[in-house]
């Protein structure tokens, strides 16, 4: 008599595709970087961008709320640049980015993620 053995499930030749599958499947998502995790880097390159753009191109007049011993917000940087003819990326891609985080502030992952994409490719970023 011959001693009984078990074949594991995943030897069995109809389950070894279905493993292989959800794998590849699920490598992808173990990659991408959450919204907030490319958040941060994709504003300090939009940072980067504006004190290069703020370094080479025309001045504007100090104003009275630069003299209020506070940091600028990087909207108000995006807005000053647009206005001294800088053009207007810097304001078009910190708008994306606001509303990429009002969008993961609710919980909309997804949303996030389009406003980060938008904010990117505006910026030149891949």
């Amino acid at each position: 008599m011959k001693p009984f053995i078990v074949k594991p499930l995943l030897m069995k030749p109809v389950f070894l595709p279905l493993a292989a599958a959800l794998v590849l499947a699920a490598t992808p998502a173990a990659f991408a970087a959450s919204c907030a995790e490319q958040l941060v880097p994709t504003q300090a390159a939009l940072d980067s961008y504006i004190n290069a753009l703020a370094a080479k191109g025309p001045t504007a007049p100090e104003s009275s709320g630069a003299l209020l011993s506070h940091d600028p917000t990087p909207e108000g940087l995006a807005q000053t640049e647009a206005a001294i003819g800088d053009g207007t990326r810097p304001l078009v891609v910190q708008e994306a980015l606001d509303k990429a985080r009002a969008a993961l502030a609710t919980g909309d992952e997804a949303r996030c993620l389009d406003y980060l994409a938008k904010a990117r490719s505006t910026l030149g970023l891949k």
